[in-house]
């Protein structure tokens, strides 16, 4: 008696094992590809933040010295009441200013670190894009908790925090365990460190950090990757991602210009 073998044969756990090897290598080979020394995006972010720290120390007439209030105000920190009358560009411009030399020393380095591997995981139109909306909804947090005049781009450092939490959680299983050490789970020890630091010290903006952290991630979980190979892509969205993260972050500095 002949017996008939079923249409589709389940697959094996050698085959299954051997499919998630082949996935991990690939993820890890376009990792280190896209891991640059200077990627583009995260460059420019960070000239932009030094170039007005040091226009602003100019104006001041004391380039080394700690910003004083009124120099931010005018270069367009967020202040509580001018955004309740209207003035939302501020909401955008104080990204790019900072406090004084160790302020913008210290988010420049985690912006480098962080910003050159989003851009290794997600390309630069992305991180650009989660890097403008996360500055956005960090300084709506802050300004909804009623902080008063605020400066910094941590709330968008934070979002690209929240990014690579993101995709470390929705593909564990797709990264080799090295990757799984710095993202997903490995970012969350940093995530606790810097919010339990935002508590301790009186002055830190700890609204605005949630609230980019929680821009950056639900952003990024839509938005697709460039390394796991079944991720949605959306190469044709790229040119929106920069025209509306160029447009969210040139704007409010255009509008300082003008003024």
């Amino acid at each position: 008696m002949v017996m008939a073998l079923p249409r589709y044969l389940p697959p094996s756990f050698e085959a299954i094992h051997l499919v998630d090897f082949m996935v991990r290598e690939e993820v890890f080979h376009a990792y280190r590809a896209g891991l640059r020394l200077l990627p583009p995006v995260t460059t420019v972010l960070v000239a932009a933040c030094v170039t007005v720290h040091v226009l602003t120390g100019l104006d001041q007439g004391a380039l080394l010295a700690a910003r004083e209030p009124i120099t931010l105000l005018v270069w367009g920190a967020r202040d509580h009441g001018l955004v309740a009358q209207g003035e939302l560009w501020r909401l955008m411009s104080c990204v790019f200013l900072h406090g004084d030399l160790l302020h913008i020393g210290l988010n420049m380095l985690a912006l480098y670190g962080l910003g050159r591997i989003m851009e290794a995981v997600y390309g630069p139109a992305r991180v650009l894009f989660i890097f403008s909306i996360s500055g956005l909804t960090g300084s709506l947090a802050g300004h909804w908790f009623g902080g008063s005049l605020s400066v910094g781009a941590s709330g968008a450092i934070f979002g690209l925090l929240g990014a690579g939490v993101a995709f470390g959680l929705l593909h564990g299983r797709e990264l080799p365990s090295h990757m799984r050490r710095v993202l997903g789970r490995g970012l969350l020890p940093w995530v606790l460190l810097n919010l339990v630091i935002g508590v301790a010290i009186p002055g830190i903006d700890n609204a605005a950090h949630v609230g980019g952290l929680l821009g950056g991630a639900v952003v990024a979980t839509f938005l697709g990757d460039r390394l796991v190979p079944w991720s949605q892509q959306y190469r044709w969205a790229a040119p929106i991602m920069i025209g509306v993260g160029t447009l969210l972050l040139a704007l409010p500095l255009l509008v300082v210009i003008a003024r």
